[in-house]
Formats: C-alpha cells, sequence, structure tokens
C-alpha cells in the first residue's frame, strides 16, 4: 500500500502530520487513554508520553523497549497493556 502511494500524497500527509498541534486541546479529552510511549523513539518520545498523560484527566502513560512501533518490537508485552487497559475501561 505504502509503495502504491504517491510521494506527494506521503509528503503532505507527514506535513499535516508535523503541522498538527493540539497540545491546548488535551485537557478536553474526557475517555480513558492509554499512552504508549518507546524509549528509543526519536520522534515521539517518552517525554512527549509523560505531557500527554499529565493534561488528560485519569490518563496512563506506559513505556516499552522500543522504538516506534512498540506493537512489532515489542508484541506480548504491548498486546497484554492494551487488552488489559481496555479490560478496566
Amino acid at each position: 500500500m505504502l509503495a502504491a502511494t504517491s510521494p506527494e500524497g506521503y509528503a503532505a500527509n507527514c506535513a499535516a502530520v508535523r503541522d498538527a498541534d493540539f497540545r491546548e486541546q488535551l485537557g478536553q479529552i474526557n475517555a480513558p487513554l492509554l499512552v504508549i510511549s518507546g524509549i528509543q523513539d526519536p520522534v515521539t518520545t517518552p517525554v512527549d508520553g509523560e505531557f500527554i498523560s499529565a493534561r488528560v484527566r485519569g490518563a496512563r502513560h506506559m513505556q516499552f523497549h522500543a522504538a516506534h512501533l512498540s506493537n512489532v518490537e515489542v508484541g506480548e508485552p504491548f498486546t497484554r497493556a492494551v487488552i488489559d487497559f481496555l479490560q478496566e475501561a
């Protein structure tokens, strides 16, 4: 699917993600939230995860020894954390 995406379209998507800034709205989230960070992620760092979870009432923050794709890199612990969270919510 990625290979079939136009380079221009992919670049535009990346720019939209880069330019989106919803930090001021985080306090408006009124739903259970599990924030997951990879301690080796240079882009969405654990500091970013802490920032989010500190601003959403009742949010939980978990960190895994992974980079950007915790669900792939640590598999079972990630899945267990998400299942446990969903069962509690």
